[in-house]
């Protein structure tokens, strides 16, 4: 007897979800403590999210009779991250425009410091040109934009190695 595929939406959506709130506890733990960032914060939710990525693959083997595919693991696993990711962006931009705009702010003011002390000499259309990429590169649309493609890009890794670790022979 042939049994059914069980939908990947559920699982993505509810380990979407802790990723998600995971990426935020990060953000806040690293506000509150008024860090810019920390490596034990940063190898912990590394750590975390592989196994919340491990987790919502397993449970998706668990519910398909023990059978996983590579192809269903990585969907899996990037259904995950397309969430986590999601909600992170999200959250990413509302802090960094709301929450802590200084952050932004200071960054644009290091990375316009670092321009002029590199090429004092700039000016003109070069000058405009370096100084709109700032703005875009230290905007809330371009960190948000880049959590989500750094998630998606981690989620694809990580979803590769442990759907062919628990692939079905």
């Amino acid at each position: 007897m042939e049994h059914e595929k069980p939908s990947i939406k559920p699982i993505a959506y509810t380990y979407g979800l802790y990723s998600g709130l995971l990426s935020i506890a990060g953000l806040v733990i690293l506000y509150a403590l008024n860090l810019e960032s920390n490596w034990i914060i940063s190898v912990a939710s590394t750590i975390i999210t592989i196994y919340i990525i491990y987790h919502g693959i397993s449970t998706f083997k668990k519910l398909n009779a023990n059978i996983l595919r590579i192809k269903d693991g990585l969907k899996v696993g990037m259904g995950i991250a397309l969430v986590g990711g999601l909600i992170s962006a999200v959250y990413a931009a509302i802090h960094y425009g709301v929450i802590q705009p200084e952050f932004l702010a200071g960054k644009k003011e290091e990375a316009i410091d670092q321009m002029m002390t590199q090429n004092p000499n700039m000016e003109g259309e070069g000058l405009d040109m370096a100084l709109k990429m700032i703005d875009l590169s230290t905007s809330e649309f371009f960190i948000a934009t880049m959590m989500l493609v750094g998630s998606l890009f981690f989620g694809f890794i990580i979803s590769l190695i442990i759907g062919a670790i628990m692939k079905s022979n």
